[in-house]
């Protein structure tokens, strides 16, 4: 029996804004179901109607009676005053209330009541499966990349990546029948990732996410849901599956409306034929008196068979021309001048904080033209060494050369907010190359001459990432270009960069990206408070 049901359900924000309509399937409980699409094509909003934070505007949902549903809350407050740890298990509240009482007794321990208290509360907590809690809790925890002193600090005190990394522990511990997340992987390090992908797949009940993770959606999905254009499609297969049947799907939809063209064309062919057929057959030979009612009539039925044909043909099912994505074609990076042979050296580069070394004596070169990927856990320096070598950042010790002719360019993880007022063609210019990038980075046509305080986070993404690779730099020093992005974004600029002739140093947890750039690069793994190495070869 499924978990849940949708039938024939549709959702819109406003009239001018319906997400999709008439979407029917069911949730089973060993389900891991993704949902994929673009930005904005409504894969969150559909999670929400799922999870029951939405009501749909027609359709309905049918769930299971009782049926428990775990969700992580992108939202965690700031303001809860709770250890890290305890925030995690509250998510199992019988369990959690059982542990506070045991907490509060051991306080009175020296009272012969609370002892006994204290000894049949252990027996109770024991058999309801409290350490079991506890030892998973922990185990949760160590693998979204927490260590044991982290467990006691107060949630409050949390970056805002923790805090999320906090909820998505708090709803893997719940104790439900269906777990949705959106996005899980945000925030997470390329070891946090593996473990997730490890702990979806053997997760014995039910789990919808989206996620543009590529690598987590090959090994952890078994069936996929795909928003697009208003349209949703269920495919019961695992993601390399789905992204082969929709190619085969795309290729017969080409094939169906082809040859409806060419049906069309041939009957309007012959259909013109008759009528030109029928003129020549109205018109009276010559020394014929009598006989124009006779020569009118047997053009009226040539010409009726013209019109029956453009009936015929009118009267069949219209296929309409499928979408297809903005091609690569046409991109170019002329603008891109020569630099020196060696883009840029650094030289002995160290950097602490808080009397923890993040690395020390790290010295490379890059040349021109070469790839640099950056890698280690989250809170090892990554974003550290990126500032420093772009300037934005002093290191404690050595320094960074640039080479002969080179010019660098930046994207950072949170783009800075400057130029809210200005459009992406006021940023990246009106030229076709600008254009194109924008149009493979899949920013919609109607949003280029929006202002960039309308767009959103992935959008303003998008217009940076073509503004600098427009811009004519040499060397790009890219933090984490992909997030926010959906996979068809990815896969274009994996492509861009593909064909950039200059220098580029890439920091990046996207382990499918990663793998598309690396053949030829090289790697810095940075693990603070070791001493580091220079380079070795990507594996």
């Amino acid at each position: 029996m499924s978990l849940l049901s949708l039938c024939a359900v549709s959702f819109e924000y406003s009239s001018d804004c319906r997400l999709f309509e008439a979407v029917s399937f069911s949730i089973n409980p060993s389900d891991r179901l993704a949902v994929v699409g673009p930005n904005g094509a409504g894969k969150t909003t559909l999670l929400q109607l799922i999870a029951g934070a939405l009501d749909p505007v027609a359709g309905t949902i049918v769930r299971r009676r009782p049926l428990r549903i775990a969700v992580a809350d992108q939202e965690v407050a700031a303001s809860v005053a709770t250890p890290l740890f305890d925030f995690v298990f509250e998510a199992q509240p019988a369990l959690a209330s059982l542990r506070a009482s045991l907490l509060a007794l051991e306080q009175h321990l020296d009272d012969p009541a609370a002892a006994n208290d204290y000894a049949a509360r252990i027996d109770e907590y024991q058999q309801a499966g409290g350490y079991r809690a506890e030892a998973s809790t922990t185990r949760i925890l160590a693998g979204l990349g927490y260590d044991d002193a982290a467990l006691t600090r107060d949630i409050r005190t949390l970056s805002g990546g923790e805090r999320t990394r906090a909820a998505l522990a708090r709803a893997l511990a719940a104790d439900s029948d269906l777990l949705i997340l959106d996005e899980p992987t945000n925030h997470l390090d390329a070891a946090a990732r593996q473990w997730l992908e490890a702990e979806l797949s053997d997760r014995p009940t039910a789990c919808v996410f989206t996620s543009h993770d590529r690598t987590l959606l090959t090994r952890a999905a078994t069936r996929i849901v795909e928003i697009e254009r208003a349209k949703v499609r269920l495919f019961d297969t695992g993601y390399q599956e789905y992204r082969a049947s929709r190619a085969i799907l795309e290729r017969q939809a080409w094939q169906a409306y082809e040859a409806f063209e060419r049906r069309r064309a041939a009957v309007e062919q012959a259909a013109d034929r008759r009528a030109q057929l029928a003129v020549r057959v109205a018109a009276t030979p010559e020394g014929v008196r009598a006989g124009k009612p006779f020569y009118a009539a047997k053009a009226a039925r040539v010409a009726r068979t013209g019109r029956i044909l453009r009936e015929r043909v009118s009267e069949d099912k219209r296929i309409d021309k499928p979408w297809r994505e903005q091609p690569i074609d046409g991109l170019s990076f002329d603008n891109v001048a020569r630099g020196g042979d060696i883009a840029l050296q650094a030289l002995g580069l160290a950097k602490s904080y808080a009397g923890r070394t993040l690395f020390r004596d790290l010295t490379f070169a890059l040349r021109r033209g070469e790839r640099l990927i950056i890698q280690g856990p989250n809170g090892s320096g990554k974003s550290t060494l990126l500032r420093i070598l772009t300037g934005a950042e002093p290191s404690d010790a050595g320094e960074v050369r640039l080479g002969a002719n080179v010019l660098p360019a930046a994207v950072a993880q949170t783009p800075a907010s400057r130029d809210m007022d200005r459009t992406p063609l006021d940023l990246c210019g009106a030229s076709a190359n600008a254009r194109t990038l924008l149009a493979c980075l899949k920013l919609r046509p109607d949003r280029l001459n929006s202002p960039l305080r309308e767009l959103s986070g992935g959008e303003r993404t998008k217009v940076a990432l073509a503004r600098i690779l427009s811009s004519g730099a040499n060397l790009l020093l890219l933090d984490e270009p992909t997030n926010h992005l959906e996979i068809e974004a990815q896969e274009a600029l994996e492509h861009a960069l593909a064909r950039y002739p200059g220098a580029l140093i890439l920091v990046s947890h996207d382990r499918a990206f990663v793998e598309a750039l690396s053949p030829g690069a090289a790697v810095i793994h940075l693990a603070p408070d070791q001493r580091l190495s220079t380079r070795a070869p990507v594996s």
